[in-house]
């Protein structure tokens, strides 16, 4: 079983204690167990990878077939036609963000992460009472740590004070609340956080998210401009629709408005915080010769941001975190319900088949009454319109 030794250092010590519990930290580094992952491939074309910890018997082996390849939809089939029948869910953006007050976090320290009041079963409250469909949770973001306990690294929530499955707790709520739930993960390994064994790791996560947690119809797979150079969009792709047929993967495209395909394969085209074209999204697209059909999903924010906007909304900078107060950054403020009726009422209008309205808990781990009473408005607004 995997050992974690993360410990918590209190703050306020003399300099001279607080020189001894450097020291101290240094060594309980130099010998925590280390994760090595592996894989290779049989002779009949199945993969196999091994997480150990360094001198140890393996943690956890997955088999996954990646010699069998996968392509988009020609036409909506019934699984792009349930996709875009969810017409409005919530990208559910939770992760270490919240305690620095960073959109691009990369403190990896698996400590900072303490909700003190984490109730996923208000969160999904929230997005029911606006009603959505569907939720897409961040597993994974820029720091690296990750909403679940997994054999593969030590920055996740079981080395955090609070070492709930968030994963688990999530697609739960979700199915209690006949939501469909669908998972985030972020990439890295090229340019972000550089590591041997990215390739491995990556796809033992994605294997573990695959298969713990039931069916998951939905997966959003972002930052892919941070892939390690041995490891393609298209082994991804069939990683996931191997473990998951009916599944829809969205490769992200950045912040653009659907015209461009960046990375393939992927089920459909999005635009983050971008509108389709005045024209109308184009649903049928050629790729390499052929013709695929990729419907379009927008995803706006909710959140007004007063330190440093990751985009510019209609009404002002926007975030895709959610800042509370009482921190050393400032506080995120719900836009009006009325500007986000307006600006999904105008996607809509455009082709776009989905919108996925980023919202999320404070630092707390609980949603905000401001932000529940403007999901609570805007589903009153998008009642006649969905």
């Amino acid at each position: 079983m995997k050992t974690k030794n993360w410990k918590r250092i209190p703050g306020c010590y003399s300099l001279a204690l607080a020189a001894v519990l450097l020291v101290f930290v240094v060594v309980a580094a130099l010998h925590s167990p280390k994760i090595i992952v592996s894989s290779s491939v049989n002779l009949d074309g199945m993969t196999e990878i091994t997480v150990r910890e360094i001198n140890s018997v393996a943690l956890r082996e997955y088999t996954t077939n990646l010699s069998k390849h996968y392509s988009p939809a020609t036409l909506p089939n019934a699984d792009i036609k349930r996709w875009e029948a969810y017409k409005f869910g919530a990208f559910i953006s939770f992760n270490t963000q919240q305690f620095t007050g960073r959109e691009l976090c990369r403190t990896a320290d698996p400590q900072i992460y303490q909700p003190i009041e984490l109730d996923v079963e208000n969160w999904i409250d929230a997005i029911d009472l606006a009603g959505m469909k569907y939720a897409i949770l961040t597993t994974r973001s820029t720091s690296g740590f990750l909403l679940w306990d997994s054999p593969t690294t030590y920055d996740d929530v079981g080395s955090s004070q609070n070492k709930t499955d968030v994963v688990q707790a999530f697609t739960d709520e979700c199915r209690k609340h006949n939501i469909t739930p669908g998972l985030y993960y972020g990439m890295w390994g090229g340019e972000w956080k550089k590591h041997s064994q990215a390739r491995e790791i990556i796809l033992a996560q994605l294997f573990e998210l695959a298969t713990k947690y039931g069916d998951i119809e939905y997966f959003f797979i972002d930052m892919l401009n941070w892939l390690p150079d041995n490891l393609p969009p298209q082994e991804i792709y069939d990683l996931l629709k191997s473990l998951q047929p009916e599944t829809i993967v969205l490769m992200n495209q950045h912040i653009q408005d659907g015209t461009r395909i960046r990375h393939f394969p992927t089920d459909v085209l999005n635009g983050e915080m971008t509108l389709p074209p005045i024209s109308g999204h184009e649903r049928y697209r050629e790729v390499a010769g052929k013709k695929y059909y990729l419907p379009f999903e927008f995803e706006p924010v909710s959140q007004r941001a007063y330190g440093k906007a990751v985009g510019i909304t209609p009404f002002g900078p926007g975030c895709w975190f959610t800042y509370g107060g009482g921190r050393s950054f400032p506080e995120s403020t719900p836009f009006l319900a009325e500007q986000l009726h307006s600006w999904i009422k105008d996607a809509y209008s455009r082709g776009a088949s989905n919108v996925l309205l980023s919202l999320a808990p404070d630092h707390t781990g609980k949603m905000r009454s401001i932000d529940v009473e403007q999901l609570r408005r805007l589903g009153i607004l998008l009642k006649e319109d969905l």
